[in-house]
């Protein structure tokens, strides 16, 4: 008997729900199941010997990292959204997302599910996004468990960039208000030593 697996090859080609159950996988037949077409009676007919190589194969490609961000993704019929005005973040969701940031390999889908969410209106390139509630979470991460890695990433190197062109642009601002103040205090010395 032959048995066809599929290995997701490349970080575009990896679901969210794909990596989170490898992750929570307790033994290489269940991480071959999560990450394969196969199910569980499959997996357990494959040859010992080549259960290995299938996981290492699957580690291979997740030593490719691959990052692009998405404003919109669409799955299946549905469109979703990118919080589209990180200022006008909620409270909760503010606080879910930090929670959940404790374990992001097994809080992949509920980070997702607040970042991007179903569009509700669209008006040219601008939209606006359900409300965040338990409710319309678990009726999104059904969607956003089918999410790519890759996509996750692009989420997670947005912000990361944020964060590092903050800092810069906060240093940046520190050395041109220490080089005013010297002048100003040089200035002042100036002054007081005529």
């Amino acid at each position: 008997m032959s048995i066809k697996v599929s290995i997701p090859a490349d970080y575009s080609s990896i679901s969210v729900k794909q990596y989170v159950d490898y992750h929570n996988a307790k033994s290489d037949i269940e991480r071959l199941v999560s990450i394969s077409n196969l199910t569980k009676e499959q997996a357990e007919q494959i040859p010992f010997q080549h259960l290995p190589t299938l996981v290492q194969a699957f580690e291979g490609t997740l030593l490719n990292e691959s990052a692009k961000f998405f404003e919109t993704i669409t799955i299946k019929d549905k469109d979703f959204g990118f919080i589209p005005d990180l200022y006008s973040i909620s409270m909760g969701e503010y606080a879910d997302i930090s929670t959940w940031a404790s374990d992001v390999s097994t809080n992949m889908v509920k980070i997702m599910g607040t970042l991007y969410r179903p569009i509700d209106k669209r008006v040219g390139t601008k939209y606006t996004i359900v409300p965040h509630s338990k409710q319309n979470r678990e009726l999104v991460e059904g969607y956003v468990e089918q999410m790519t890695l890759e996509q996750f990433n692009g989420a997670m190197l947005f912000f990361s960039t944020l964060l590092n062109e903050l800092s810069n642009i906060s240093l940046d601002y520190l050395e041109s208000e220490v080089k005013k103040l010297t002048e100003e205090l040089t200035e002042q010395l100036k002054t007081e030593t005529t």
